[in-house]
């Protein structure tokens, strides 16, 4: 006869509960959609919000593109941008730099 460790039992349905109510948390914190990436010659119906500068930040990492360029979708998602044309990606030094970009919103 094999028995069930109730303890074992009921702190996984914990531990169950718990990551579902971060899910829930994280997904309605987020409730606007991040911008598309797309060309100047494809904006159709668009209106220009404003330049957009994303920053990687200080510190040594070999991928301050990516991390400009989050930081430049993040705050265009902020002021409701739905489309971003890049305009720019500046190096400052060999682990930091810059992601310069326009944003819209565009009427589908």
């Amino acid at each position: 006869m094999q028995f069930i460790n109730t303890n074992t039992l009921k702190n996984q349905q914990n531990l169950t509960l718990i990551v579902i109510a971060i899910i829930l948390i994280v997904s309605s914190q987020s409730s606007k959609a991040q911008p598309y990436e797309t060309i100047q010659t494809e904006l159709k119906n668009c209106q220009f919000l404003k330049d957009i500068e994303g920053k990687s930040g200080f510190g040594k990492n070999y991928n301050w593109k990516v991390l400009a360029k989050h930081s430049a979708l993040k705050k265009a998602e902020e002021i409701g941008a739905s489309h971003i044309v890049w305009k720019e990606f500046s190096s400052i030094g060999a682990f930091n730099g810059t992601a310069t970009a326009k944003a819209y919103q565009c009427n589908s």
